[in-house]
C-alpha cells in the first residue's frame, strides 16, 4: 500500500478535525453553504538551511501559525526522540472537547532530518477514551485502518526553545520546547 503524504501537522489536524466534523455534522446539515474555509498562507521567512537532529530531540508544544478561520483550539504535544521515533498527543478543547466527550488522540511513528527538511514516516493514530463514548469506538476503527502515513516539513526557524515548520501542504506550526 502506498503511504499517504501529509505533513505531521496536517495529519494531526485532519484527524482531530475529522472528529469535530463528525460531531457537528447534524448541526451543519441546516447550513445553506458547506464550502470549506481556506487556510491563510504563511508569510514567515525561511531562515534555516540546515539543522542537527539533536536540536529537535525533546518534548514540544505545538500551535498553528496559520489556522483555519474559526478553528477550535487543541492542546498538542510531540516528542522527538534521539532513536528516530516520535510520539504525540492531541486533546481537543472548547466546544470540540464537549462534543467529543473527552477523547484524546495519540500518535506514534518515526522521524529523520536531512538538511532543513524533516520527514515523518510510519505514523499511526489511536483514539483514547474512557470507553463510554460510541464515537470514540467508531473513530478508533477508522484510524486503525490508516497506517503508514508520512509527510515532510521545512524548518523555517530554529532556536534552542522554538521551531517553526511549514509542511508541504502549507500548514505552519510553532513548536515551543517544554
Amino acid at each position: 500500500m502506498t503511504p499517504t503524504h501529509l505533513s505531521l501537522e496536517a495529519i494531526m489536524i485532519r484527524k482531530s478535525s475529522l472528529v469535530a466534523v463528525l460531531a457537528s455534522t447534524m448541526v451543519m446539515a441546516s447550513c445553506a453553504s458547506l464550502k470549506p474555509s481556506e487556510r491563510p498562507a504563511y508569510t514567515g521567512a525561511d531562515t534555516v538551511s540546515s539543522a542537527n537532529p539533536s536540536q529537535l530531540v525533546g518534548l514540544w508544544t505545538m500551535s498553528d501559525l496559520n489556522p483555519y478561520p474559526q478553528a477550535e483550539p487543541q492542546s498538542r504535544t510531540i516528542e522527538y526522540r534521539s532513536d528516530g521515533t516520535l510520539t504525540g498527543q492531541i486533546t481537543p478543547e472548547g466546544e470540540s472537547a464537549k462534543a467529543l466527550g473527552g477523547m484524546t488522540f495519540e500518535m506514534s511513528g518515526r522521524w529523520q532530518l536531512e538538511e532543513d527538511r524533516i520527514t515523518h514516516e510510519g505514523l499511526e493514530m489511536k483514539v483514547i477514551s474512557d470507553g463510554s463514548n460510541p464515537m470514540a469506538s467508531l473513530l478508533g476503527k477508522a484510524f486503525s485502518q490508516k497506517k503508514n502515513l508520512s509527510g515532510q516539513a521545512n524548518i523555517y526557524e530554529l532556536s534552542a526553545n522554538r521551531i517553526v515548520m511549514v509542511g508541504s501542504d502549507g500548514v505552519a506550526m510553532e513548536y515551543v520546547r517544554q
